[in-house]
């Protein structure tokens, strides 16, 4: 499998049990169905289940549209993380499959880690964190 950014081959290491692809040059690496829910920080419900359910795939980021690299299914859909987070990831919507950019996996965990620290400090949930506690609950 080789690195839809810069074409370099990529090399499987074993962050949080998980083994994954990631591009040696770029930091960008693939997770398959499943495994970003493995690699972020732990929280209650499914990442991947919230951040695709209801999307729109109609967003921008600095990167620019990539195929799949595990499948080669066409370009790959640009996702919003969980909800209103500004942080746009790439999903392969026929192998379910998340390609993360150099630093966004750093991004991911420390997002999460916020959502659980607000759900911890304030019993009186703003309506943003109830919606993405109900929507991670849902049974995918």
């Amino acid at each position: 499998m080789n690195c839809p950014r810069d074409g370099q081959a990529l090399r499987e290491t074993s962050p949080c049990d998980v083994t994954v692809p990631v591009c040696p040059g770029c930091g960008g690496m693939f997770l398959h169905q499943g495994e970003l829910n493995k690699m972020a920080a732990a929280t209650a419900g499914d990442l991947e289940f919230s951040t695709v359910d209801l999307d729109t795939f109609q967003h921008d980021d600095a990167y620019g549209p990539i195929p799949c690299p595990d499948c080669g299914a066409g370009e790959m859909a640009k996702v919003e993380f969980v909800i209103h987070t500004n942080l746009i990831l790439d999903y392969c919507g026929s192998c379910g499959g998340f390609w993360l950019d150099g630093t966004e996996l750093d991004r991911i965990n420390d997002e999460v880690r916020r959502l659980n620290e607000a759900a911890a400090e304030d019993s009186h949930e703003p309506p943003m964190l109830w919606f993405a506690r109900f929507i991670w609950s849902l049974p995918r």
